[in-house]
């Protein structure tokens, strides 16, 4: 596998308190969500700042990813 297509592979997911499930992208782009039940008691307020957080960790978690694929190369920058 290339590494272009080892960084177009990399998505990375984050889970709520409220069974929200969110998956990124290598660049942070939301992919996939999954609402829990939980989430018909929040307010469009609560859900949209869980679902901006839990995309954040997600998008943290795939750049740490692409890091490490990246890792061996990073010589080459010298």
């Amino acid at each position: 596998m290339t590494i272009a297509q080892q960084l177009n592979a990399i998505t990375a997911s984050a889970t709520g308190p409220h069974g929200i499930e969110v998956t990124v992208n290598l660049e942070g782009k939301l992919i996939a969500l999954t609402l829990g039940t939980a989430q018909r008691h929040m307010t469009a307020t609560q859900l949209a700042a869980e679902i901006h957080t839990l995309t954040r960790t997600a998008a943290t978690t795939a750049l740490s990813q692409g890091m490490t694929v990246l890792a061996p190369y990073t010589d080459l920058l010298d």
